[in-house]
């Protein structure tokens, strides 16, 4: 049946049904904890000295940042959005990604990017996790 015969109850329904299985995908990798970051070049980055300090107190950053949710929900719709249509008009996209990142440059949206508001907390969650590293490391004296 093609998308064209269907009626617009039966779209919806369809619609609905992407959207919900979308939003469990999300959840889903949310409760794998990790899934994505058990490559081995991720595990060599966490390896360096210092590095798996900071990578564990931006995670712990991000998982409880508000932007984290309708982030996470647009990068998932634009996926669905963006595939097919690279897929069936690959130019149309490089063509689309020009005029954005052109808009871009002559915008210069880097003040609003880079608002000190979007990385609030994050410096004490970096201080949190070092002073937690750090007392876990130390010997402890004997009394």
């Amino acid at each position: 049946m093609s998308t064209s015969a269907r009626t617009p109850a039966e779209r919806l329904a369809l619609s609905r049904d992407k959207l919900r299985h979308a939003l469990a995908g999300t959840a889903e990798a949310d409760a794998s904890t990790g899934s994505s970051f058990n490559r081995p070049w991720w595990q060599e980055l966490r390896a360096l000295p210092g590095a798996g300090i900071v990578i564990e107190a931006v995670q712990q950053w991000w998982a409880r940042h508000p932007v984290r949710a309708p982030a996470l929900l647009a990068l998932n719709t634009a996926q669905a959005v963006v595939q097919p249509l690279a897929r069936k008009h690959p130019l149309a996209l490089v063509a689309g990604a020009f005029v954005v990142g052109g808009l871009l440059v002559w915008r210069r949206p880097r003040g609003w990017i880079l608002k000190p508001a979007l990385f609030a907390g994050l410096l004490p969650q970096l201080l949190i996790a070092s002073l937690k590293s750090h007392s876990q490391h130390r010997p402890r004296s004997a009394p």
